[in-house]
């Protein structure tokens, strides 16, 4: 019988699920979401954003008395972790302008025949 992941970390060490839920945090980050599963993908990021918090909260005792090394390995994990989220951000808020503006760019669009009568045909001549 095989253990997952998460429990041979539960057997390792105290930090070692939030070792695992960082790394796990990090592989998602690096991958590139289908526009079409974006979503799903966010609410992963989110979920695992929000245990790794809890982890952190859980374990604070355990970090003080931490071997130093994998507290580096924490903060440099994070940093990591903030600087996807912030590329992350950055693309979102230019992809939101380029709707914006594709938006007012059809607002602002006037159609010269709007007002014109469907009807041309007396101006035209006709073949019979």
């Amino acid at each position: 019988m095989e253990r997952s992941d998460e429990a041979r970390a539960h057997a390792m060490s105290p930090l070692s699920p939030l070792l695992l839920k960082t790394k796990h945090l990090i592989d998602l980050l690096e991958q590139v979401p289908e526009e079409d599963k974006y979503d799903v993908w966010m609410e992963r990021v989110q979920s695992l954003l929000n245990e790794r918090e809890q982890l952190l909260q859980a374990h604070s005792a355990d970090l003080t008395i931490a071997d130093q090394d994998v507290i580096r390995k924490l903060v440099a994990d994070s940093r990591s972790i903030d600087l996807k989220l912030s590329v992350e951000h950055a693309r979102l808020g230019v992809q939101m302008g380029q709707m914006r503006q594709t938006k007012s760019t059809r607002k602002s669009y006037v159609d010269p025949y709007d007002e014109v009568e469907g009807s041309f045909s007396p101006y035209f001549d006709s073949r019979q």
